[in-house]
């Protein structure tokens, strides 16, 4: 641990300011980046946090506005775009189509997911990276504040979201590793519990259950695997797909379950789950969606997952062909989640999400 800070310490005090790069928006890079902002203030940096996509989950929404979050963090279309060097938390892929094309050169990753190759290899011998399986990838970032010697302030939002972050990860530590443990109880010491009540027990809208509804009503099943779609949804609603298939995993005769919308009637959003230790679900998601796809594997093998697929535009779009939109997307969905694919059908030879990638959920 001792050459670790002080390699991290080297390559901070390198840089003149920090960006720190998230490429998605949940609890754990919220949290991973808060307290990764937080070193670098200590060691008199300015920093930016900047993210990809939107803070449409409930939750997120919720800890947006009561942490004021609008005023740390920025859309990363704001990002100057001669800005490549940056941190890189909860994530190793400089690649992620969520980054809208944006090119970056991480001089810091902290991640706990598998390790993108191109990173390891062509990562800056002057930078700083630590990827650990661990349940959280903000464990990795607390446990370098308290080597450190820092003291979180009381009441503090870096403690807050970082207990938070650690939380909510684990499944409210049911999948967290001893470290994941004593990472949150560290933290919990400095949180204000008042406010990681109210984030846990963040409001639902009342589409959220009409979504539910959808979902039940609209499910099907077949060995094990479970699909279903909840039509057309907005963006700033879109998360809540995650939520849903988080709930349908639970069901103890289903392995894998797969959720879809189409959001903003350009792109259908999937969010899936699998319990299934024999079943390889980022093979399972790429030969059914591409390289446009992406997994995390919870330390104990509770994977997670999903996809965006873009729709053709212009002429093929309209209210009048809402329903037969509707209709194929379903029809294939279908046939994708619950039946076994030729070899020559699996993606046919391309990634689905050529045309315009936009990334994958993994919440």
């Amino acid at each position: 641990m001792v050459e670790k800070i002080k390699q991290l310490k080297k390559t901070i005090e390198s840089l003149s300011t920090l960006p720190i790069v998230i490429t998605q928006v949940d609890p754990d890079a919220i949290g991973s980046a808060m307290l990764l902002r937080f070193i670098a203030m200590k060691l008199g940096k300015d920093v930016a946090i900047y993210y990809c996509g939107h803070f449409g989950h409930p939750q997120n929404r919720t800890i947006f506005t009561l942490f004021d979050l609008g005023s740390i963090m920025f859309p990363i279309k704001e990002m100057p775009k001669e800005i490549k060097h940056c941190a890189l938390v909860d994530s190793s892929q400089v690649n992620d189509s969520r980054l809208l094309g944006r090119v970056i050169a991480p001089i810091i990753i902290i991640d706990h997911h598998d390790i993108d190759a191109k990173i390891k290899e062509d990562h800056d011998e002057n930078g700083f990276i630590l990827i650990d399986r661990v349940g959280a990838a903000t464990t990795l970032v607390a446990e370098l504040v308290f080597a450190m010697g820092y003291t979180l302030p009381k009441n503090s939002k870096e403690a807050t979201l970082g207990a938070l972050a650690v939380f909510t990860d684990t499944k409210m530590l049911i999948n967290a590793t001893e470290r994941d443990v004593i990472a949150y109880s560290r933290l919990l010491e400095h949180t204000d519990k008042e406010v990681f009540r109210q984030l846990q027990n963040y409001p639902l809208p009342q589409r959220y259950f009409e979504h539910f509804k959808d979902a039940i009503n609209n499910w099907k099943m077949k060995e094990g695997r479970l699909v279903t779609g909840i039509g057309f949804v907005s963006s700033k609603d879109a998360d809540q797909l995650a939520i849903i298939a988080d709930s349908l995993i639970r069901m103890p005769e289903i392995q894998v379950a797969v959720t879809w919308g189409i959001v903003d009637n350009s792109m259908v959003r999937i969010s899936a789950r699998c319990t299934d230790p024999s079943l390889s679900f980022q093979d399972f998601l790429t030969e059914r969606f591409g390289k446009n796809s992406g997994v995390k594997t919870s330390p104990v093998g509770i994977a997670e997952g999903g996809a965006f697929i873009k729709l053709p535009s212009g002429f093929w779009t309209g209210d009048e062909l809402k329903g037969e939109l509707l209709s194929l997307v379903k029809r294939k969905m279908d046939h994708l989640i619950l039946d076994e694919l030729d070899v020559n059908e699996q993606t046919n030879g391309h990634d689905p999400g050529d045309v315009d990638r936009n990334g994958f959920d993994l919440i």
